[in-house]
């Protein structure tokens, strides 16, 4: 006997049978992967772009300096100016230059192991150093320059002005700023004496 109530096997026959189960094509399958792979390659590329382009990297800060004013002329040309009563302006340099900073020292201004020279100890807002110096992120780069004084008021041991510009090509153009000597070389000419 059947559910049905009926002892005919023909009820048995005239069922439909089950639906069978479809499958994806392996071919399908790793279409599907290759795609998956490609976006996270992808992804991987813009998404490190647009974190560079939101988030620039900052030029580098000694600690313990504290921001005076800041300045921006367009998305990714910054000026900053700090003062510090904690840092001289030979240790301001010195943070500058191990920082990668290529750095043109006024001379007379610190000692040659860049500590305080007597100058600094005595005279206000007097020019120190200027240095600058270049980074790459993401495939942008940066460029800063730093020009470093001693303070201008009294138990300020050093201030210095921080300018930073973004190059969005990735290219950074050549750099040459002004002297610090007012225009006058170190080393004599090469060009021979006239003689009467």
């Amino acid at each position: 006997m059947n559910n049905t109530g009926s002892d005919s096997s023909e009820s048995l026959k005239e069922m439909p049978p089950l639906p069978t189960q479809r499958r994806v094509p392996a071919r399908i399958i790793i279409l599907g992967l290759i795609a998956v792979v490609f976006a996270i390659v992808i992804g991987s590329q813009v998404i490190g772009v647009l974190y560079a382009i939101f988030f620039p990297p900052a030029a580098p800060v000694p600690d313990q300096v504290t921001l005076v004013s800041h300045t921006s002329k367009d998305y990714g040309v910054d000026d900053w100016l700090y003062s510090s009563d904690k840092i001289s302006a030979c240790g301001v340099l010195r943070y500058y230059l191990a920082n990668n900073g290529d750095c043109q020292i006024a001379p007379l201004s610190c000692n040659t192991d860049l500590s305080i020279a007597p100058a600094e100890s005595s005279t206000n807002s007097q020019n120190v150093a200027r240095c600058s110096g270049t980074q790459n992120f993401s495939i942008f780069a940066l460029r800063w320059d730093v020009n470093i004084a001693t303070g201008s008021a009294p138990g300020q041991l050093s201030q210095f002005r921080l300018n930073r510009e973004i190059f969005w090509t990735g290219a950074v153009p050549p750099y040459n700023p002004p002297s610090l000597n007012a225009g006058f070389s170190n080393f004599p000419t090469d060009e021979p004496t006239k003689s009467s």
